[in-house]
């Protein structure tokens, strides 16, 4: 009896634990969870402990003629907005004597600049703040004015990094969601193309929109991918990929279920092709669902070329997808199990070129394709004026040495350098990561046939 009533003691402790809800005590919301007061004295306390330490949030006292003289307090993000344009539109319309001695009711009277909401709670505008829109309190009034004329900080429109074309427009996705928005509302000014806001994450609050033509799309798809984003309940979201993989089933393929573009011209395409596009605050990536294998081969500039040319790139795709989980694959089970199937001359050759080698050709194949993949993620995480110089005379100077060692057979280095040259012809960069490493059980697979 006492070891149980010590378990239903201890059970009930963690129930109480993970039974908070968001707006209790520990939660990220638990000081913003209270409602404005008509005492400017009081709100402002209330904001001063919710910024407590974020020196950055600023608050301005002022005194508005037009209303009597009435206190009035801003507050407003520094960095997040330009000094300038708030002092233009804001707080001089503010501070400016009254032409006549009507009187004013609201400040929105006096301010005719950016877009204009309102709140009672703290937690309803705290983030608004801190993400640059402008929070302005007057005395005698429960209700906070929001302004919106936030200037995030990011870089310009420029051409992709990863999905360059030799013909097509050049404007990529930025970091600024309603600059993607806009780049994509520019090129379907259809009122059909519906977008749905939302925002994802506790703390980040991220602001992620859901956008989709209403008489191509299917109804079904929309609903259930608004529904799996409601859905997630997560501190916060940095990237589409991280919304990517809180969406998606919980399955063990390695292919992507989705794709990822920075091409407003590719993002068009799909809407057209009934698809879903979830673009997020702070990522340049546009996140397409669904997404089939097809998608994998396609670039845009499939549709802006003849069409022979354009096939005959699809064709060199598909053998690179072969090429790359099965050339190497093929090399070592041919010469382990089936080199009858080679005519003698290539067959002495090889032979020749693997005459002391001391490993086995499964050993030496993995060997050297695990040496390509490490040259790849190298040249990656090297930076930028250094990697692709470094990663190709590090490639040419290991591979004279093992060769020139007779650690490995030269027609071999030249197999795996054709599988690694495959691998780079695909364009989705989800899908080339899954297919080079299937070739590795692909080649284990091979080595035991």
């Amino acid at each position: 009896m006492i070891i149980l009533g010590v378990f239903n003691k201890l059970l009930g402790a963690v129930k109480a634990g993970f039974g908070k809800n968001k707006g209790e005590a520990g939660s990220p919301n638990a000081p913003a969870d209270k409602m404005l007061t008509k005492n400017i004295r009081i709100n402002e306390q209330m904001l001063r402990q919710v910024y407590k330490d974020c020196d950055d949030v600023k608050f301005k006292r002022l005194t508005i003629p037009s209303m009597n003289n009435c206190r009035a307090l801003v507050v407003y993000t520094e960095g997040l907005l330009e000094l300038d344009n708030m002092t233009r539109d804001i707080i001089s319309p503010l501070l400016a004597e009254p032409e006549n001695k009507r009187k004013i009711e609201d400040v929105t009277q006096l301010i005719a600049a950016g877009e204009i909401s309102f709140s009672t709670q703290l937690r309803h505008f705290t983030g608004e703040i801190l993400k640059g829109n402008i929070a302005i309190l007057t005395d005698g009034n429960d209700r906070a004015t929001i302004i919106d004329i936030k200037k995030a900080p990011g870089r310009g429109v420029e051409e992709t990094l990863q999905e360059r074309l030799i013909r097509g427009p050049r404007e990529g996705f930025t970091e600024v969601l309603m600059v993607n928005q806009g780049l994509v509302r520019r090129r379907l000014p259809d009122p059909k193309l519906k977008v749905i806001r939302m925002k994802i994450g506790r703390r980040s609050l991220t602001d992620v929109s859901l956008l989709y033509l209403e008489d191509v799309a299917s109804m079904d798809l929309v609903q259930e991918v608004k529904e799996r984003l409601d859905a997630i309940d997560v501190d916060g979201t940095i990237e589409t990929g991280v919304i990517a993989e809180l969406i998606s089933e919980r399955t063990i393929t390695p292919f992507p279920l989705h794709m990822s573009t920075e091409r407003p011209d590719k993002v068009i395409g799909s809407l057209l092709q009934g698809k879903a596009v979830i673009l997020s605050d702070g990522s340049p990536f546009a996140l397409v669902v669904p997404s089939v294998a097809g998608d994998w081969i396609q670039t845009p500039e499939d549709y802006y070329i003849h069409p022979l040319f354009a096939t005959i790139a699809r064709i060199l795709r598909v053998v690179g997808v072969f090429a790359v989980t099965t050339l190497t694959a093929m090399y070592t089970a041919v010469i382990l199990y089936h080199y009858e199937m080679i005519p003698s001359k290539i067959i002495f050759f090889i032979a020749r070129t693997r005459e002391g080698v001391p490993f086995s050709p499964l050993t030496e194949a993995l060997l050297m394709e695990f040496m390509a993949e490490l040259a790849r993620e190298a040249s990656i995480r090297l930076p930028g004026p250094i990697g692709p110089t470094l990663s190709i005379v590090g490639a040419l100077i290991l591979g004279q040495a093992v060769v020139s060692a007779k650690l490995v057979s030269p027609v071999l280095l030249i197999v795996v350098a054709v599988a690694f040259m495959a691998g780079s012809v695909i364009p989705n960069y989800e899908a080339s990561l899954a297919l080079r490493y299937l070739r590795f059980p692909i080649l284990v697979a091979a080595g035991f046939l």
